[in-house]
């Protein structure tokens, strides 16, 4: 972390030296990450839709106030263009193995991380929110099989791209339906609960911005539309503004993000008046680094996570 600040704030200019200053870190940690059994699962109806599942170690349980089994979803970034569920060029394949072990093994968390649709496999708005809705799907039809999986806690974190994609999935009308067959203000039997959400450096909007990537994903003159900000003021103004009953979101900012996704972030929790938002900023990171440091064993660097956590047990249903 002490390393980040001379590096800047643009993306494209932090990126790569991020990942090359937290390698020896994570691969310090390597037969630790390693130790959480990863299972693969398919979940949708392309080669990508695949998932893996991170399961807490045997005799590992969540702490109190966990009664149900707390399932979290972790939706990596990389700009519409980039980004798999393990980067098979760094750090020893360790990225983001190391996501699924810290929650699984600190907080006895079940972890996903999901792959979903980039521009080249055809992704075109609202694509990724439909990614996000059928890993909720697999969660409640096949997740929710599995002994001691019965009553479940969900909780989705999207950094960056993966935060525009959950955001979709909570705004967008076509996954209303979807939405609130498991938002619920508290349990009432079995069952999946969406209980919390996590968006994590997210850009709600692009301003001015029109590039390539942009038109390809959101559609040629739609790129406000359908950014999330775009997408909340248009259900607003039909008088229909999103509720999500139960379900708390946090949006994170680290220090070191584009101005953008500050400005942004804020306006976007000021707008969205019917949900429960809290906003925070992550102090020394910058847009690459917080995942990067979870499973490293350095307490600045975990603190994030750590906070995520009690977030989530914030949300747990009673």
């Amino acid at each position: 972390m002490d390393k980040l600040r001379p590096l800047g704030r643009t993306i494209d200019d932090v990126l790569l030296p991020t990942f090359a200053a937290y390698a020896q870190y994570i691969i310090a940690k390597e037969s630790e990450i390693k130790s959480t059994r990863r299972e693969t699962y398919k979940y949708g109806f392309t080669t990508r839709h695949q998932l893996d599942v991170y399961y807490p170690n045997k005799g590992k349980t969540a702490v109190a106030p966990f009664r149900a089994k707390p399932v979290f979803v972790f939706f990596y970034g990389g700009g519409f263009v980039g980004g798999d569920k393990v980067n098979e060029g760094f750090a020893h394949s360790l990225i983001f193995k190391n996501v699924g072990h810290f929650f699984a093994s600190h907080f006895g968390f079940t972890v996903i991380i999901p792959d979903y649709r980039l521009i080249s496999h055809g992704a075109k708005f609202p694509s990724g929110g439909e990614d996000v809705k059928l890993v909720v799907e697999w969660i409640k039809t096949t997740l929710s099989k599995q002994e001691g999986y019965e009553s479940i806690d969900l909780f989705l974190l999207g950094n960056s791209a993966g935060g525009i994609h959950v955001s979709t999935y909570l705004l967008y009308p076509e996954f209303k339906e979807a939405r609130e067959a498991v938002a619920s203000e508290e349990r009432k039997g079995t069952g999946v609960l969406l209980r919390g959400v996590i968006l994590l450096g997210v850009p709600f909007h692009w301003a001015k911005e029109d590039n390539v990537i942009l038109r390809a994903y959101l559609g040629e003159g739609k790129i406000f539309e359908n950014s999330s900000m775009g997408m909340l003021q248009k259900e607003k103004k039909k008088g229909s503004e999103p509720t999500l009953p139960g379900v708390k979101i946090s949006i994170l900012v680290s220090e070191l993000d584009p101005d953008l996704i500050y400005e942004s972030s804020q306006q976007f929790k000021k707008e969205w008046t019917t949900a429960d938002i809290t906003y925070n900023v992550l102090e020394g990171h910058n847009h690459i680094s917080p995942q990067l440091g979870l499973s490293t064993g350095i307490e600045k660097e975990e603190a994030w996570g750590v906070q995520v956590a009690e977030f989530c047990k914030s949300g747990a249903t009673k």
